[in-house]
């Protein structure tokens, strides 16, 4: 009987987990250029309980464009199609569907966070007050070319590994990044996150569902047992 409930427990734990990957796509549904994830599982080698295999976690991330939204905000960008922006951090080269940029106090394009957006010809500065961003990423500023955007695609997206805030790392080189020499970009544009909210909050309704269905099963196993025990005492 422990047996039974342990496996049950173990679904539980899974159920947890799912909703969390749920509530994460639904939180970021206004965030600009966030891409769902969808958690699974795959089963491996035996498990610790008997007659279970063991469950490996596998999150896969939806890489489809979000809607397109004017801002009118010359440095808000957007990418048509497939591609990353190319970000510096303090941790190494990083990428980004989340055009949100700024300038910091040098005069850099920067992330929100006052990480370094990068152009071909590595951090770009932008020094005058007339900034226009064509559809293939060259930056002009007062009639000056200053630089072009760095956009890359990937090999192996699926490579990626998710930083948090919209960033995804490459560290060992197996997404196979290089570089889309004519992109197409969207200035004064955002890419809206691709979640569709409606799917997440059915998708959570089930999960929850599911959850309280093995709790019933639980207690159901619990009281019965226990029933059983008073019998056994009784003889």
């Amino acid at each position: 009987m422990s047996d039974i409930i342990s496996i049950i427990a173990h679904e539980c734990i899974r159920q947890i987990d799912l909703l969390d990957s749920v509530t994460n796509n639904i939180a970021n549904v206004d965030t600009p250029g966030f891409k769902a994830e969808r958690l699974y599982f795959s089963r491996g080698g035996p498990g610790d309980v008997p007659g279970e295999s063991r469950l490996r976690r596998i999150t896969v991330t939806n890489y489809s464009p979000g809607v397109m939204q004017r801002t009118d905000n010359v440095l808000d960008l957007a990418i048509q199609g497939k591609g990353f922006f190319v970000i510096q951090t303090k941790d190494g080269l990083a990428y980004t569907r989340d055009g949100r940029f700024t300038l910091n106090q040098d005069k850099d394009l920067v992330t929100q966070d006052g990480d370094y957006v990068l152009g071909r010809s590595g951090k770009i500065g932008i020094t005058g007050d007339n900034i226009q961003i064509s559809e293939n990423g060259v930056i002009n500023v007062d009639g000056d070319e200053v630089d072009t955007l760095k956009i890359v695609d990937f090999r192996k997206i699926s490579a990626l590994h998710r930083l948090g805030k919209g960033l995804y790392q490459d560290p060992d080189g197996s997404a196979g990044p290089s570089i889309i020499k004519d992109p197409e970009i969207q200035s004064g544009c955002l890419e809206l996150s691709n979640v569709q909210a409606i799917r997440e909050m059915v998708e959570m309704i089930n999960i929850q569902r599911s959850f309280g269905l093995y709790q019933k099963v639980m207690q159901t196993i619990q009281e019965q047992d226990r029933l059983s025990t008073n019998r056994v005492g009784k003889l």
